[in-house]
C-alpha cells in the first residue's frame, strides 16, 4: 500500500532536487545486486541498530532492497523516492508504505522517526547538505548508512579507465553530490565498521554492455561522442576478456541525528 503521512505539511507539487532513476528502474537490482550471504550480513546489522515498534525512515528507498527484507522481519519502515518507477518495482517486491516525495523536503513532522536510512542516495543531491538538515529535522536517533569502498582492483581499473577517457575527450565526470561513504570525512561518525570485503568476480561482457547503455548515473550527462569514444577505447582494451575481480570494503556507519544538524550549508571541514 500507499501510505499518505502528514501530507499538509508537504509544500505544493512535489520538489525535486535529486536525480531520478525512472530511466533505469527495470535494470537497477540487476545492476546493483550483492550476493544472499552479503545482503543477509548487511541486513542482519542495520536490523541490529533498530528496535521492534520504533518508526523508521528510508530515505531514498528506491526498490526496497534495504527496507523491504527490514519490513518482512517486522520492522516499521517507511520509504521516499523521487522516482515514480522505483517505488512501483519496490510495491511489486511487496515493499509496504512508500511515499512520492523529496528527501530535501520530508513531508514529516519533527522528530517523526526514530532512525533514518540513506543508502546510495546523497551522490544523486546537489544540495546534499539540504538533504542532511532534513533527516536530523524528522528523526531522532541516528542516520544510518552502509558504505561501498571500492578498493584497488581489476574492476576499479576498469572503472577508472572509462574515466579517465571521458576526461581526456573533454568531459570531467563527478557526482552530483557526495557519497555517504565519503560523509565521514566531512562529519565523523559516532560508528564507522567494516562488515565484510567482497571480493568477487565480475563478467566483463556485463560490465561493458552496463556501461554501453549508460547504467550509472555519473554517465548520464556524458555527451554522445565522449561516450561512444570511450566505449570504443573500453572495447579495445577490454573486449575479449572473460572476467574481472572485484574488491570491496562494506561498512555500516551511524551518525546522531542532533550533531547532523551542526553540519552548516557552506561546511566543508570535518565536524567533530
Amino acid at each position: 500500500m500507499i501510505r499518505t503521512i502528514d501530507r499538509a505539511i508537504h509544500p505544493p507539487g512535489l520538489k525535486v532536487t535529486g536525480r531520478s532513476f525512472d530511466n533505469i528502474a527495470d535494470r537497477f537490482d540487476d545492476t546493483r545486486a550483492y550476493p544472499t550471504e552479503v545482503m543477509d550480513l548487511i541486513i542482519r546489522n542495520l536490523s541490529e541498530r533498530l528496535t521492534t515498534g520504533g518508526r523508521y525512515l528510508d530515505a531514498g528507498i528506491g526498490t526496497g532492497r534495504f527496507a523491504e527484507p527490514l519490513q518482512r522481519i517486522g520492522f516499521d519502515i517507511t520509504g521516499v523516492d523521487i522516482s515514480r518507477r522505483m517505488l512501483a518495482k519496490a510495491r511489486a517486491k511487496g515493499t509496504e508504505n512508500v511515499i512520492l516525495g523529496d528527501i530535501c523536503a520530508l513531508p514529516f513532522q519533527d522528530k517523526a522517526f526514530e532512525h533514518t536510512m540513506s543508502v546510495h542516495v546523497m551522490h544523486l543531491i546537489a544540495d546534499w547538505r539540504c538533504a542532511i538538515s532534513e533527516i536530523a529535522r524528522v528523526t531522532r536517533g541516528e542516520l544510518l548508512s552502509v558504505g561501498f569502498y571500492k578498493e584497488d582492483s581489476e574492476v576499479e581499473e576498469f572503472r577508472r579507465f572509462y574515466l579517465d577517457v571521458c576526461r581526456d575527450l573533454g568531459h570531467e565526470i563527478h557526482h552530483a553530490g557526495v557519497m555517504e561513504r565519503d560523509l565521514p570525512e566531512i562529519i565523523k561518525p559516532d560508528r564507522d565498521e567494516t562488515l565484510t570485503r567482497h571480493i568477487h568476480p565480475v563478467d566483463v561482457q556485463t560490465m561493458i554492455d552496463n556501461y554501453e547503455t549508460r547504467t550509472f548515473s555519473d554517465q548520464w550527462d556524458v555527451p554522445d561522442d565522449v561516450h561512444e569514444g570511450a566505449m570504443d577505447a573500453l572495447m579495445e582494451r577490454y573486449g575479449g576478456l572473460n572476467q574481472l575481480i572485484s574488491r570491496e570494503r562494506i561498512t555500516l556507519i551511524a551518525w546522531r541525528a542532533e550533531r547532523l544538524g551542526a553540519l552548516s550549508p557552506d561546511q566543508t571541514k570535518t565536524v567533530v
